[in-house]
């Protein structure tokens, strides 16, 4: 069974995210950027989580194509209206280019968390393994995805 909130998932974006959100804001200053990474961690430690369990249980969805519009569409959407408001509520500095900043990242992440998962990586239900295995597994993962994508 799949729980709803993967933790491995959540861990993995809310680091990430930090720095090119801090990146992006930092011309407001270092304790703006400091107050917009640590925002931009928090918001994603707890979204991410929901969106990882989301992208576990979709992982063996067929036709995939709906799953992928799900995720790719659907989740980007509701997550960063999440994002806007809370930022918009707090007032960090600069936050409408670590928002775009935000919105690439999963843009990116999403798809390849999904792959992932189809793969057997950074699951928290079952067929999970410890945290530190999926990272040992990640360049086998890799090479089957790009072998995968190529056509060999």
């Amino acid at each position: 069974m799949t729980p709803p909130w993967n933790w491995k998932t959540s861990l993995n974006s809310g680091l990430y995210r930090v720095l090119p959100f801090a990146a992006a804001t930092i011309k407001e200053g270092a304790a703006e950027a400091a107050a917009s990474a640590a925002t931009q961690f928090l918001l994603f430690v707890v979204l991410s989580g929901f969106t990882g369990a989301l992208s576990e249980r979709l992982r063996h969805c067929t036709p995939r194509w709906k799953a992928a519009l799900v995720l790719m569409a659907g989740v980007p959407v509701c997550v960063h209206l999440i994002e806007w408001l809370l930022h918009e509520l707090l007032h960090p500095g600069a936050r409408r280019a670590g928002i775009f900043v935000s919105w690439m990242q999963s843009a990116l992440s999403i798809g390849t968390q999904w792959a992932l998962m189809r793969e057997g990586l950074f699951l928290a239900g079952e067929g999970r393994q410890p945290y530190w295995w999926d990272f040992l597994l990640l360049p086998r993962a890799v090479r089957a995805l790009g072998r995968r994508l190529s056509g060999r």
